[in-house]
C-alpha cells in the first residue's frame, strides 16, 4: 500500500471519529420522551380550516398542519378529543410563497453548489444550508411561534429528505447536512422538550444522525405496486422495523394509488397509513 493511500485511509478513518464523536455530543440523554403515543389513523391537512374541517380533525389520533393558518384557540378546539396536532415546517426549502419567513433570511443560508442557489421549479423553493447557523436560528424561532406557541404537540419537518438526495455523491457536504439537521433537532428539544418531531423521508440520515431526536419517520410515495416488489424499498422497511423496535419510532406511510392495497401492505408492517388522492390541500 502507497503513502498516498494509507494517508486516505488516516483521514477518512479521523473524518468518521470525529463525525461519530461529534455525534455522541448530541444525542440526548434518553429517547422517546415525548413519543407519539399509538396512532391508529392520521391526516394530513395544509390548507386553511373552515368549521367543519375543524371537527372532521377530532375524528384522528393525529392531524398535521399549516400553522400559519391557525390559531391557538383552533388548536386547543381540535385536541379536546384527543387528537395530537402537528405543525408544518419546511426543513431543507424555503418556499417563496411564506414572505413572513423568506424576508428573513440572508444569502449564506442559501445552498449554493458550484456557486448556483438550487431551485425547485414545482414547489417554487430554494435548497436551504442547514449548516448555517442564522438559518437553524430562523427556523427554530418559527417552530417558537406557530408551533409551540399555538399550543400543538408537535412538529412536521418536511423535506429532510433532500440531505440524502442532494448531497448523496458529497460525502463531507452529506456529514455536515446530517450534523446540522440533528444540531437543529436538539434545538428544538432543548427549547420545546414537549414538543415531539416527526421528520418526512431521509431514512439514511434517521438511520445514522437525527435518530435520537426523531418520535415520527413519514414515507410518502408508499404505493403497493412501487414499494412491495422493490428491493431497494425492502432494505429500507427492514431497517425502519429495526428502528421502530429498538427506538420506539413510529412509522408513518402515504399513498397516492392503490388504496386498498397499500394500506393493507403498511399495516401487515405495523406502519399507521394515510391515503390521498388529490394531495394535502383538499379535504377528502
Amino acid at each position: 500500500m502507497g503513502i498516498i493511500s494509507q494517508k486516505m485511509i488516516f483521514v477518512t478513518n479521523f473524518s468518521l471519529f470525529f463525525y461519530e464523536s461529534f455525534l455522541m455530543k448530541l444525542k440526548p440523554a434518553s429517547h422517546g420522551a415525548p413519543s407519539m403515543g399509538e396512532i391508529k389513523n392520521y391526516k394530513i391537512f395544509y390548507d386553511s380550516p373552515n368549521k367543519t374541517i375543524l371537527k372532521k380533525m377530532k375524528n384522528y389520533d393525529v392531524v398535521i398542519i399549516e400553522p400559519v393558518y391557525y390559531t391557538r384557540q383552533q388548536v386547543k378546539y381540535i385536541q379536546r378529543a384527543g387528537t395530537r396536532v402537528y405543525g408544518y415546517i419546511n426543513a431543507m426549502e424555503a418556499d417563496r410563497w411564506n414572505e413572513a419567513l423568506y424576508v428573513q433570511l440572508d444569502e449564506k443560508d442559501f445552498f449554493r453548489r458550484r456557486g448556483t442557489l438550487v431551485y425547485y421549479k414545482q414547489w417554487d423553493s430554494y435548497l436551504m444550508d442547514m449548516n448555517a447557523s442564522h438559518y437553524r436560528e430562523v427556523l427554530l424561532n418559527e417552530v417558537t411561534k406557530q408551533i409551540h406557541a399555538k399550543g400543538c404537540d408537535g412538529v412536521f419537518l418536511d423535506t429532510v429528505g433532500n440531505i440524502d438526495d442532494e448531497h448523496e455523491n458529497h460525502p463531507k457536504t452529506l456529514r455536515e447536512q446530517r450534523v446540522a439537521i440533528a444540531a437543529f433537532m436538539r434545538g428544538i428539544k432543548e427549547k420545546h422538550s414537549q414538543l415531539a418531531v416527526i421528520q418526512n423521508w431521509g431514512f439514511d440520515t434517521l438511520s445514522t444522525t437525527t435518530y435520537p431526536f426523531v418520535d415520527g419517520i413519514m414515507w410518502e410515495g408508499f404505493d403497493y405496486s412501487a414499494v412491495a416488489g422493490d428491493e431497494w424499498a425492502q432494505q429500507k422497511i427492514a431497517k425502519l422495523k429495526k428502528l421502530r423496535k429498538k427506538y420506539k419510532i413510529e412509522v408513518l406511510t402515504v399513498s397516492g394509488r392503490e388504496e386498498k392495497e397499500s394500506r393493507k401492505y403498511a399495516e401487515s408492517h405495523g406502519f399507521c397509513h394515510f391515503h390521498s388522492t388529490h394531495g394535502y390541500n383538499i379535504w377528502e
